[in-house]
C-alpha cells in the first residue's frame, strides 16, 4: 500500500475544517506510530497596566510672621479714610483758636495794657485796676491828676521823689493819703511807653474819654509824634516845683 504524504494529508485536513468538516475521526487520523504536533499554547492576556498614582499635593511654603500679622491687622475703615484727611486741617484751625489773630502793630491802649503788664503795676493794682486796701485803684484817677502830665511824672518819679519834693504824705489834686504806702519810680519808661501805659489806665479804668484837647495830646505822646518836653510840666508838678530836667527819660 502506497503511504501518503505528510503533508498531503494535512492540506486535506485544512480544507476539510475550512468547509466545516471538522477534524476526521479516529481512524482517519494520523498514520499509526506518528504523533500529532502539540496544540498552540493560548496567548497570554497583557497584564493591566498598574493603577496610576496620584501625585501629592503641593505644600504651600510658610508664610512670614510680618505678613501674617499684616493679614490679620484690623484695615481702616473707608469712611475713616476722610476723617483723617481732615485732621491736618482741624489742628490748624484748632490752634488758630489759641492764639488771638495778628493785626499788625498794637493800637496805643494796647501798648498800653501790655507796659501795665510789664511795668509790674498790675502786680499792685491787680488786673482790673481796682487795687487794694493798702494799693488805690484808678476808680478816681481823673479826679487825683486832673491833668496827664501830672500823672505821668508821679508814675515816672514814684511817691519816693514826688512826697520829697513836697515835703506832704498825700498827693494829687485831693491830696490823697499814702497810707505809707510805695509806689516805686519807673525812670526806665520813655516817653511813649510812660504815655501809654497812663493812657490806658485814665480811658480803661478812669473812664476818660477818647476825645478832647487832653485825649489827642496824650495820644500824640503815646504815638511819638510829640515828646514829654513838649508837653511841659503839669500844674501840680510846677506848685511843688519838679525841674524841667525830670522831663526827659532815664
Amino acid at each position: 500500500m502506497t503511504e501518503i504524504p505528510e503533508h498531503l494529508l494535512k492540506r486535506s485536513k485544512e480544507r476539510r475544517s475550512a468547509i466545516g468538516g471538522g477534524d476526521s475521526p479516529a481512524e482517519e487520523g494520523a498514520p499509526a506510530g506518528e504523533v500529532d504536533p502539540a496544540p498552540a499554547a493560548a496567548p497570554v492576556a497583557p497584564v493591566a497596566a498598574a493603577a496610576a498614582v496620584p501625585e501629592p499635593a503641593p505644600v504651600p511654603e510658610p508664610v512670614r510672621p510680618e505678613v501674617a500679622a499684616a493679614l490679620s491687622r484690623r484695615k481702616i475703615p473707608y469712611w475713616a479714610i476722610p476723617v483723617l484727611a481732615a485732621l491736618p486741617l482741624w489742628a490748624y484751625v484748632y490752634q488758630a483758636t489759641l492764639e488771638p489773630a495778628p493785626t499788625g502793630e498794637l493800637t496805643p491802649l494796647d501798648a498800653g495794657r501790655a507796659v501795665y503788664v510789664s511795668a509790674a503795676c498790675q502786680g499792685c493794682h491787680q488786673a482790673n485796676g481796682a487795687g487794694s486796701a493798702s494799693v488805690p485803684g484808678f476808680e478816681g484817677v481823673l479826679e487825683t491828676w486832673p491833668d496827664y502830665r501830672d500823672h505821668m511824672m508821679w508814675v515816672r518819679l514814684g511817691n519816693g521823689a514826688w512826697l520829697e519834693q513836697s515835703g506832704e504824705q498825700v498827693y494829687g489834686a485831693n491830696d490823697t493819703p499814702t497810707n505809707n504806702g510805695t509806689m516805686p519810680a519807673h525812670p526806665a519808661l520813655s516817653d511813649q511807653e510812660l504815655a501809654e501805659v497812663v493812657l490806658y489806665e485814665r480811658v480803661e479804668f478812669g473812664g476818660m474819654e477818647e476825645s478832647g484837647e487832653e485825649y489827642e495830646q496824650l495820644l500824640a505822646i503815646a504815638e511819638g509824634d510829640l515828646t514829654f518836653a513838649d508837653a511841659g510840666l503839669g500844674p501840680q508838678s510846677e506848685a511843688i516845683s519838679i525841674a524841667e530836667d525830670q522831663l526827659a527819660a532815664g
